[in-house]
């Protein structure tokens, strides 16, 4: 019977009937004619006997339309109910508790050379945590990294369709470049669909479309039927120093695929009619939860922001609930009064609520801020032309000065001129305008940020300079000099380091329609009080903005009590030659020429006196600095070591320098070669799965003259609204970011990110540290390598550039090694091994020149000369340096002498035979001289009439006579002379004469 049952049960439970419910409808997979059956499923593991038969369905291509939904009972296709929404033919991601299924995120490093494929090894993953790609707060996001990284996103299309997304890039965006790409099932990309796009370049015509509605932007690219693998691929240009803002993806829309079975309720704070699209947005003081059919009004004592899910209980009112607003000055006194600010949602009639504040007393009016004064209405206005104030009344400058015109706002009673502010909702959702009145509240000693109970906005404070900048005591001839200086004194005070204040020049040209922002500095996080400024080179109206985000801003849940508070803003040098622009706060003392001519800016490279008012050159070897106000030698700056200035314009080199080493050394260098050559240099290669690269393009020149890293970009892969929006910067070393092109083997690329790396040369020094900067052993390929074999290098430092984040609080310095390599004799420049992106933290920068020009130059004592074999009567001379230096000029250079073949032996014997017989040859011609002069004198004698000697004069010799009483004077064998008859003498006389006869 056991058995039996055993054996029988299962059977019963094959052959039940089956409701509906126990079962349910779907599609086979399509054959290749596109073609499917609809066959029913049981729920359960059991089957059922009564199960509909297959029945053909639609072709694999079909899908409803937006707002309605397939019926795969009746095999048709019906409306989606209220608060409710269908895309027809695809799917929507805009909910984002966890990844969705079908995306994936990769990471991989940017500072080292990665190739990713089947049998290649990865290399360990070293990014940051929390970094990249991810879901957080409910949102996708993308969080600045050091590394590049990727999320995909893979779709089967059953017909041609397009994936859209909808993203905000930070305001910073110039670091971040967002590229997208669109694969089919070969892996193969689409040229017309894998675009490099960058935050503030658009496309607005093609296949490829994007549509912005202030910072956020939604952008469609087409797909083809089959698979496609759909990726996001952001790298940073920045790394260490990119703010920490994220890039963030409100929704993503793939549409072309199969039928869609369900509708999808709306999410929070949206709603539906029937058969809708897409869901709507409630306006604020409304609210809705999910898969709501319409809003719902807030009760009177709540409220709501937009797209609000539920609404919140008003608060009672607080204290900063209230702004204090002055009056105008009336009959020479004034008072304060307050508002609420806005959106007023407080509560007043709560027993702990803070009450609206009585107006105050009448006091008298607090003074203007300097160069400003009371006009008839009482209120602050500019001095006139030729005017200046300390704020409190006009005066005519002096005779022989000039006003400084500006803008100096210190006291905060009021809202100064030229400013304005204004806020915005950072939600792409959020088509109402942003009216909270004033976002930024004068309140006597700052401006601060207004304590609105508004989310999701940036509070926005606008500073318009139309007038332009002029400085009347700036030398006409010298270009590409500060202008004038923009300097802001704030502080902000945050509950997480997720709130930012930027810094930000409006550079919209014209009556654009759209606004181009070119980002100056960001600061996350609170700040105690602190000063930032920006150089100003042009002379053109601009516009600057200070935008302000509390913490949380991105998820709607921001912090309330953040707040930023603004103490002074200072811009100088503001007008042109024919009007003034805005008021001046002091005259200056106005330079004289000696031909007595006054106001009359003084020549490059001079100074002002400030007693005499003359015009006085700098001394030698200091440099005007330009940022200042010319006045005292103070004004003038000592060039670095190995720098020189003859003109006081600024300090240069000629490439040789003198370095004392140690023992009281001096190294000379000569790196004049180098003067007016350029260098370019790649860095690191990030390749991708799909093979394109991502690497940054650097620009050096070590002396003059200087580089210019421009934006370059094919309008087929990126096109801006005006070429005039591409950034440059021009110094002596720079970097751009390199992004493939949209062709299919990348052979195009675009130059996007300028940075500027370095201006003038500062020093060179053969430390590795100077004014507090450091190079470490990595950064110089110093690790492995003893003090005895560390190369002799010489640093050039060159002047720091101020940083835009707080990563390098100290800016950035560029150094440039010389290496000595006696073997290379042309310079060879490279990036540090180490630190294969020309630095190891994103502060500072190096490069390295190896060649044997920078090795010191030899001395006379500091080599010896070889020569060569003497072949042909020529012999070639060579000079061979010691270790340390090399040889320059004639003696580097091996040449030829004319030469003999005898040996050294030879020679001195041919010379000692030579002397010897000189010596001989003189000796025989002295004694014929002798010889000459003694038969003269004999002659003399034989022939006197008297046959006497004559009478000696002296008893000395003369100057060209020798001593002859030694001489013995012979005769030859002859005859004897007879002398004269009638000459006189005794026999005895001649006795003293012998006859070579007689002489025995």
């Amino acid at each position: 019977m056991v058995l039996w049952l055993a054996i029988a049960l299962p059977v019963v439970i094959a052959l039940q009937r089956c409701s509906e419910d126990d079962f349910e409808f779907t599609y086979t997979n399509c054959d290749e004619n596109g073609e499917r059956w609809r066959v029913a499923v049981p729920r359960h593991a059991a089957s059922c006997e009564n199960l509909p038969p297959p029945q053909k369905g639609l072709n694999c291509s079909f899908s409803c339309q937006a707002g309605h939904y397939l019926d795969l009972e009746t095999q048709g296709c019906r409306p989606c109910n209220p608060g409710s929404f269908s895309l027809g033919g695809g799917v929507r991601f805009e909910d984002f508790v966890t990844l969705p299924a079908g995306f994936s995120i990769e990471n991989f490093d940017a500072n080292a050379d990665l190739y990713f494929s089947s049998g290649g090894r990865e290399k360990e993953n070293v990014c940051e945590k929390e970094t990249g790609w991810l879901v957080r707060d409910g949102e996708l996001m993308y969080v600045p990294s050091s590394c590049v990284s990727r999320l995909s996103f893979s779709a089967n299309l059953v017909r041609p369709g397009y994936v859209e997304f909808t993203y905000r890039m930070p305001r910073n965006n110039r670091a971040l470049s967002l590229q997208v790409d669109v694969r089919n099932e070969q892996c193969q990309s689409y040229s017309d669909a894998a675009r490099s796009m960058l935050a503030r370049y658009s496309k607005n015509k093609g296949k490829e479309e994007e549509e912005r509605n202030g910072d956020w932007r939604r952008r469609r690219v087409d797909m083809r039927t089959g698979t496609n693998v759909i990726s996001w691929t952001i790298s940073n240009s920045l790394g260490f120093q990119s703010s920490q803002e994220p890039v963030h993806f409100a929704r993503v829309d793939v549409n072309g695929l199969a039928f869609t079975r369900e509708c999808t309720a709306c999410p929070p704070g949206t709603s539906s009619t029937a058969a809708a699209a897409e869901c709507s947005p409630c306006q604020a003081g409304f609210f809705a939860p999910k898969g709501s059919s319409k809003c719902g009004v807030c009760p009177q004592s709540q409220y709501s922001g937009p797209k609000a899910e539920r609404c919140i209980n008003r608060p009672p009112c607080r204290q900063s609930d209230y702004y204090p607003v002055r009056e105008p000055c009336t009959n020479g006194s004034s008072r304060v009064t307050y508002k609420k600010v806005l959106p007023a949602v407080c509560r007043d009639d709560l027993p702990e609520a803070a009450s609206l504040p009585a107006p105050g007393p009448w006091t008298p009016c607090p003074k203007c801020n300097p160069g400003m004064a009371k006009n008839s209405q009482g209120l602050c206005d500019f001095c006139p032309l030729h005017h200046f104030s300390d704020g409190n009344e006009c005066k005519r400058c002096p005779v022989d000065t000039v006003p400084n015109y500006g803008l100096q706002y210190i006291l905060w009673d009021v809202m100064p001129p030229k400013l304005t502010s204004r806020c915005e909702y950072i939600s792409d959702d959020v088509s109402m305008s942003c009216d909270i009145g004033n976002a930024w509240i004068p309140s006597g000693s700052a401006l601060i940020s207004a304590p609105s109970l508004q989310r999701g906005i940036a509070f926005e404070l606008v500073l318009s300079i139309d007038e332009g900048f002029f400085n009347p005591l700036a030398p006409k001839s010298m270009s590409a000099v500060p202008v004038a200086q923009v300097t802001i004194v704030f502080e902000t005070s945050c509950s997480d380091p997720s709130c930012v204040i930027y810094f930000i020049e409006d550079t919209t040209v014209g009556n654009a329609k759209e606004s181009f922002f070119h980002f100056l500095a960001a600061f996350n996080g609170t700040q105690s009080k602190r000063v930032w400024s920006h150089t100003v080179t042009q002379n053109t109206p601009a516009k600057f903005m200070v935008a302000f985000l509390r913490s949380q801003v991105s998820s709607g849940e921001d912090s309330i009590t953040d707040e930023a508070r603004i103490y002074a803003i200072n811009v100088t040098n503001v007008g042109h030659r024919k009007a003034q622009g805005g008021g001046a706060s002091e005259c200056l003392a106005c330079p004289h020429t000696q031909g007595g001519e006054t106001c009359v800016p003084c020549p490059p490279g001079n100074y002002m006196h400030p007693k005499t008012q003359l015009c006085i050159p700098c001394p030698p070897n200091t440099a005007i600095n330009a940022s200042s106000s010319r006045i005292g030698e103070e004004s003038c700056v000592k060039c670095g070591v190995g720098l020189f200035s003859k003109d006081g314009v600024e300090c240069k080199t000629d490439g040789k320098f003198s370095i004392e080493g140690n023992g009281n050394t001096t190294f000379h260098y000569d790196f004049s070669p180098w003067i007016e050559r350029n260098w370019t240099l790649a860095g690191v290669r990030v390749f991708s799965r799909e093979g394109s690269a991502y690497y940054h393009q650097f620009k050096v020149s070590l002396f003059a003259p200087t580089v210019k890293c421009e934006e370059e970009f094919d309008g087929a892969d990126i096109v801006g609204f005006l070429d005039t929006s591409r950034e440059k910067v021009i110094g002596t070393a720079c970097r751009l970011t390199a992004l493939p092109g949209a062709t299919r083997n990348h052979s195009k690329i675009a130059l996007v990110s300028p940075l500027l790396l370095a201006k003038s040369l500062r020093a060179v020094t053969q430390s590795t540290d100077y004014q507090g900067w450091h190079l470490s052993k990595e950064l110089l390929e110093y690790e492995s390598l003893d003090k005895a074999s560390l190369p002799m290098d010489i640093f050039l430092w060159y002047e720091p550039i101020a940083s835009t984040g707080v990563t390098c609080p100290n800016g950035i310095v560029f150094v440039a090694v010389a290496r000595c390599q006696p073997a290379k004799k042309q310079p060879e420049m490279r990036l540090p091994k180490g630190c294969p992106d020309g630095t190891c933290d994103g502060c500072t920068y190096a490069v390295i020149i190896e060649t044997a020009q920078a090795c010191p130059v030899c001395g006379a004592s500091d080599y010896q000369t070889i020569k060569g074999e003497c072949v042909g009567g020529k012999q070639t001379i060579h000079s061979i340096p010691q270790k340390h230096c090399v040889i320059s000029g004639k003696a580097a250079e091996s040449h030829d002498e004319p030469c003999s073949v005898l040996t050294s032996q030879q020679k001195f014997l041919l010379a000692t035979l030579a002397v010897s017989l000189f010596s001989a040859i003189a000796t025989l011609f002295l004694m014929c001289r002798r010889n000459r002069r003694l038969e003269y004198k004999y002659t003399r004698l034989i022939e006197s009439r008297t046959g006497e000697l004559p009478v000696a004069e002296s008893c000395g010799l003369d100057e060209d006579e020798e001593d002859e009483m030694t001489d013995r004077v012979i005769f030859s064998k002859g005859k004897r002379s007879r002398p004269p008859a009638n000459r006189g003498g005794s026999e005895r006389d001649n006795a003293a004469f012998i006859s070579l006869d007689n002489e025995d």
